[in-house]
């Protein structure tokens, strides 16, 4: 009735891999898959049909790049332990150096609020202060804040000058190279370099990464295995990205893997930043056509999801199960799913939620004519 190459280059177009904010301090760009070349239709008015869905294809793709190199809210976490060694130099809250970590930490506040221009006027004032009291671990955490800052507005070519300012610093304080330190730099910046397009540099600078990564993993005695592990997990993950950018989907699957056994060894299951690696994971599966796969990640994500309270995301994977039935053929399963994430997404208001399901939907709708 319906011949599954249809259906796959329908459905192919939208079945997006997401990436929480919170894997990270840094999000990572949301990615769509055209591997399959539209086919024809017959006849004038299904050729009409065909050019308003295919226009309608090319609106959702400009949108979704435009999503490409768009990172999310930055979080917090022990990316950076600047604070925690020089905010030990004094308990005395009146002094300039606590003072001065005061404003640091209201900034931060500010950035996970999304109050961006208040936390770059906050900034400014902790670099001048800092300067003023010549504490050289001060200004350095404050530069890598202004990195991840400059990151999360989309400054990228900033965030990426600032980053080597705080390798170079870290560096004529005595820092090697292979620090846990260097490293979440390093890592990051080859981030910023997958997110401008620089796919090579990216690629060099992950696998240079993981590779320190993985030999100070092999030093057993090492006191910040549970950072490495992590770390080398994230970093993992922006490589399977990577390695989904450039269709080296095999490879992808296999980091997802890596990925998503080391963030649930640390963190558990019931997280929203695993369920976006198993979401992810199945994205890969669907493009090498390993579809039992592709469904049985999904539906472990959809799962664990259901178990996490006013998880928005969850539409999200919904309409994905929805168009991996869409792509082969299975339009009443197809339907189901989306017509439950169509509604998940607007009682939620999630945006990729509504987007998907519509896609979703109207390809259904097409097909049925």
């Amino acid at each position: 009735m319906f011949r599954s190459a249809t259906t796959s280059s329908l459905a192919s177009r939208f079945f997006i891999s997401i990436n929480h904010p919170r894997i990270a301090p840094l999000t990572i760009p949301l990615a769509s898959f055209t591997n399959h070349a539209p086919i024809a239709l017959e006849g004038t008015a299904r050729q009409r049909q065909y050019n308003r869905n295919r226009a309608r294809d090319e609106q959702y793709q400009q949108q979704e790049q435009q999503r490409k190199r768009r990172p999310g809210p930055l979080h917090f976490i022990a990316a950076s332990s600047f604070l925690s060694w020089f905010s030990k130099k004094s308990d005395d809250e009146n002094t300039p150096e606590s003072q001065l970590i005061t404003i640091i930490k209201r900034s931060i506040l500010s950035i996970q609020k999304e109050e961006y221009q208040k936390a770059e006027q906050m900034l400014h004032l902790a670099l001048k202060m800092a300067q003023d009291l010549q504490s050289k671990d001060g200004i350095t955490y404050i530069y890598d804040i202004m990195a991840n800052l400059a990151m999360e507005v989309g400054d990228f070519a900033k965030a990426e000058k600032l980053f080597v300012n705080v390798m170079q610093r870290l560096f004529s304080d005595g820092f090697l190279e292979d620090h846990i330190k260097m490293l979440h730099i390093s890592s990051k910046v080859a981030h910023l370099a997958q997110l401008q397009g620089h796919l090579d540099k990216a690629a060099q600078g992950f696998e240079w990464t993981l590779a320190k990564l993985e030999e100070k993993l092999k030093q057993l005695g090492d006191d910040n295995v549970k950072e490495i592990r992590e770390l080398w997990g994230i970093t993992k993950n922006w490589y399977a990205q990577l390695l989904m950018e450039s269709k080296r989907f095999a490879e992808a699957k296999q980091a997802f893997l890596q990925a998503y056994e080391a963030y649930t060894e640390i963190h558990g299951k019931l997280t929203e930043e695993g369920l976006t690696i198993l979401n992810n994971l199945s994205v890969a599966c669907s493009n090498l056509e390993d579809y039992a796969s592709a469904e049985r990640f999904l539906k472990e994500a959809i799962s664990l999801a259901a178990q996490i309270p006013d998880l928005s995301e969850a539409g999200v994977y919904k309409a994905n199960l929805g168009l991996l039935y869409l792509q082969q053929g299975l339009l009443r399963q197809a339907s189901e799913f989306c017509t439950f994430a169509w509604r998940y997404g607007n009682q939620h208001k999630h945006e990729e939620t509504v987007i998907q399901a519509t896609y979703c939907l109207e390809q259904i709708k097409a097909m049925q004519k």
